[in-house]
């Protein structure tokens, strides 16, 4: 290659401005470790946490999700923000290169290595490069400097001024720092335009924005003297921005991605026990030290882009919970307590006197009952969080001190803490009628075989399947068609209980980890070889939750394996339903444990059938509202979440809406009925339409 086309680094620059460059940098370094070192102290004030394992995964999951920038991009208007992250990074390694064939040049000399590559070829696709990203910098600056002071999207919203704490980031908030960013790339552009009009070199075909700056500023006379000037602009704009870094909301660029690495790795919405009731000195969360240091990470990793309320139930209802704020203003709690608790620990060292908090309190004042005992725990926030902050489990630690501390519960939950306290059920009704929805079906119980082992499959009816009347239909439907194609299986009857899941994720852990020890003592007695329920948050609870209570099975959800036996041949849908059809994802089927594709394929199977997908569906799908234990209470803010979800399944204008889950029929009917479109839609599972069009329903 031809080492004369390059151009001389630091052209016309006197050493004055080259000792201030590096000057500046140093000051950069000394920030970033003293701001970094700040965090860390308030970080490691959490509790301990093992997010060291699967060490490769999670550093493809970093490099997927942080520098590809995977979940930002799944919005239409995230790409504004790929286009100025990508140029930043672009921008970024331009100045690096830059320095390795300057300064580091000369070090490598020494050792006998030759880094100077900046000519010829290369150095003309790197201007067109830089011109590039510049320009892709500006566009999607403006872009974001568009949604955020024209068009305003409610997600952009921010919490009640009395939550946030009059700081330094919260004043500069995102404008001033995209205003540097801006003002760094149009200096950028500048500074090659007044550097060519004032050297005139041979090659400028490639630089094809600072040639035609170029031209403008020889028009009005500018010469070295402004290039100058536009090298000293420019430097300081950029150390700006660098300093924004660690001081403003653009933290979120170091602290994502590490957030991400640390991200939970189990599936979503699995939530973790309580170790030890015997010895804990208490339970739950109520302080924000008690949080893990992974839980205080996500709060200082927050971009408040507000993706996690795009489908949040609660936000989209008119409630109080909103996830972004809760993480804010915990953050806000955090950095006002934060003080306090490094001075008690540094007293409890020293054997001082430890000052007293007097400040508000966690629950009640920061993050406020409505929103603690609002959430549905659907797992949208999670979903759509770009830089995985597990907001789940935070909540529920709070749940966890109100109920177990506190005894601070909605009055509603009372009942169903009884009914699966005392009768395995949270409707209390009788054990002993349990099995009698069977009644005339003869299927056997495990109990009466000889040999649990022959059989194919334990069907694990549920709570709603035994005794509510409206899905006791389906759990007769789902129990003919095994019939008819075939299995072999048994239920537990009477040895069936509740597996917890309401009162876990109402915070009654105690309660769900005594059921759940009954539930797998049992299971582990028959040893199954499979397990099939029709009930999305008992394969929640059987296949991801009671591994940490010694059960380890393989569970199957009622579309999974329904499709599986019509793949097999073993159903054979022949009866034409000629009807438009939605399926209703369930959150804890599609969300947290993203399984869709088999619902889908065994409705399509059905004869005549017009499968048709609402924009909330699959792991984008809709909180019907009744998760989180919310089935067990009233919901007393804003409008009722099952009518939403209704009323989003109606843009599809199906005859009928299909459902997979026993709280979302109960809901989605309830809905119909408040419309009074009883005689327009009907809400069935699809366990009752393949029944149906394989006849099976009717025997």
């Amino acid at each position: 290659m031809n080492e004369t086309i390059t151009r001389p680094i630091l052209w016309n620059v006197p050493v004055a401005f080259i000792v201030l460059m590096y000057a500046l940098l140093a000051a950069l370094t000394v920030t970033f470790v003293y701001v970094g070192l700040r965090w860390y102290r308030m970080i490691a004030l959490g509790q301990p946490d093992n997010r060291f394992d699967q060490i490769p995964r999670r550093l493809m999951l970093a490099i997927r999700e942080a520098i590809g920038q995977g979940n930002i991009v799944r919005e239409s208007w995230g790409w504004s923000h790929y286009a100025f992250y990508v140029a930043f990074i672009g921008l970024a390694i331009g100045t690096t290169i830059v320095l390795v064939n300057s300064d580091v040049r000369e070090g490598a000399k020494l050792v006998g290595l030759e880094l100077y590559f900046y000519y010829g070829q290369f150095y003309l696709v790197f201007k067109a490069a830089m011109d590039t990203f510049f320009l892709v910098l500006i566009a999607g600056v403006l872009y974001e400097f568009g949604r955020r002071l024209v068009t305003k999207p409610t997600v952009l919203n921010s919490p009640p001024k009395e939550k946030v704490i009059d700081n330094f980031e919260n004043r500069l908030g995102y404008e001033v720092p995209m205003t540097l960013m801006l003002l760094v790339a149009i200096t950028g552009l500048l500074l090659e335009g007044a550097r060519i009009n004032a050297e005139h070199p041979d090659f400028t075909e490639w630089a094809y924005v600072g040639r035609v700056i170029a031209a403008m500023l020889g028009g009005i006379g500018a010469g070295a003297g402004f290039h100058r000037f536009m090298w000293a602009t420019h430097v300081i704009l950029v150390y700006a921005l660098l300093f924004c870094f660690p001081f403003t909301k653009l933290r979120h660029f170091v602290f994502g991605p590490l957030n991400i690495f640390f991200r939970n790795l189990n599936p979503r919405g699995r939530l973790a026990p309580i170790k030890d009731f015997e010895t804990a000195e208490g339970f739950g969360v109520s302080q924000i030290e008690q949080y893990t240091w992974k839980q205080l990470h996500d709060m200082s990793s927050c971009l408040e882009c507000g993706r996690c309320t795009i489908n949040c139930p609660t936000v989209n209802t008119g409630k109080t919970l909103n996830p972004k704020y809760l993480v804010i203003e915990q953050r806000e709690h955090l950095l006002q307590k934060a003080p306090f608790l490094l001075a008690a620990k540094a007293a409890a060292q020293n054997g001082g006197e430890a000052p007293v908090w007097e400040g508000p309190d966690m629950i009640t004042e920061v993050a406020t009952e409505d929103a603690v005992w609002g959430c549905t725990t659907c797992g949208w926030c999670e979903e759509g969080c770009p830089v995985g902050i597990e907001h789940i489990q935070r909540i529920v630690d709070m749940r966890r001190y109100d109920v177990l501390m506190e005894s601070r519960f909605p009055q509603e939950a009372t009942s169903a803490f009884k009914g699966i306290e005392v009768q395995g059920n949270p409707w209390g009704l009788g054990q002993e009628k349990r099995a009698e929805w069977a009644a005339g079906l003869e299927i056997r119980e495990m109990a009466e075989l000889e040999d649990p082992s022959d059989i194919d499959v334990l069907y694990w009816v549920g709570c709603a399947g035994s005794y509510d009347e409206r899905n006791q239909k389906v759990s007769r439907a789902f129990a003919s068609l095994m019939k008819q194609a075939g299995v072999k299986f048994a239920i537990l009857g009477r040895e069936e209980m509740c597996t917890g899941d309401p009162a876990r994720r109402l915070g009654n852990e105690y309660l769900y980890a005594t059921v759940a020890a009954q539930n797998v003592e049992t299971l582990n007695r028959y040893k199954p070889r499979r397990i099939v329920t029709q009930c999305p948050h008992c394969f929640h609870n059987l296949k991801n939750e009671y591994p940490d209570f010694g059960g380890n099975y393989t569970v199957l959800h009622e579309a999974e394996f329904i499709d599986e036996l019509i793949q097999a041949g073993r159903l054979k849908p022949r009866a034409a339903i000629n009807e438009r059809i939605t399926y209703h994802d369930p959150c804890y089927m599609a969300r947290h444990n993203h399984k869709w594709d088999g619902a889908r394929s065994a409705l399509r199977a059905i004869p005549g059938t017009d499968v048709a997908d609402v924009d909330q569906s699959k792991n984008r799908t809709f909180c019907c509202g009744a998760g989180g234990g919310c089935m067990w209470k009233e919901e007393h803010e804003g409008t009722r979440i099952n009518q939403k979800r209704f009323d989003q399944i109606s843009e599809a204008q199906p005859k009928t809406l299909a459902v997979g889950c026993p709280f979302c029929m109960t809901m989605m009917e309830d809905a119909l009925k408040s419309r009074s479109l009883e005689d327009q839609m009907r809400v069935r599972d699809l366990i009752e339409l393949v029944a149906e069009s394989t006849g099976a329903e009717g025997k």
